[in-house]
């Protein structure tokens, strides 16, 4: 298997594991502090992405540790946005849940795109 294959197959992978582990948040005590700390991860994650010349990421864990995060930091914020008790944080962690879940669409739209192209 090649480079791009593993690629996509890991990246497919830790999506699906995001996904799934985000149906389970449900049984997650709310706070709005946790969101914004989910959050922060998946920035960071997505900031040490780094593709060089190409779009192929040059760190492979980066690229699976946003994959996975993503979702789950996003589901979270958006149940805990009403039964945190700080519910200003989860608010703001909420609001920058759009601002992530759209840099995971294009890069799962990416993924996908990319069984076609190779």
């Amino acid at each position: 298997m090649n480079s791009l294959r593993t690629l996509q197959v890991s990246g497919l992978c830790a999506l699906t594991s995001g996904v799934v582990v985000s149906f389970f948040t449900q049984r997650a005590p709310r706070r709005g502090w946790v969101g914004v700390l989910l959050l922060l991860i998946a920035s960071v994650a997505l900031m040490l992405v780094d593709p060089k010349e190409d779009w192929r990421p040059s760190r492979l864990s980066m690229f699976l540790t946003f994959l996975f995060v993503a979702p789950v930091a996003g589901v979270y914020s958006f149940r805990a946005r009403r039964l945190a008790p700080d519910r200003v944080i989860a608010l703001a962690a909420f609001a920058g849940s759009f601002i992530v879940a759209a840099f995971w669409l294009l890069m799962v739209v990416g993924i996908i795109g990319s069984f076609f192209v190779s």
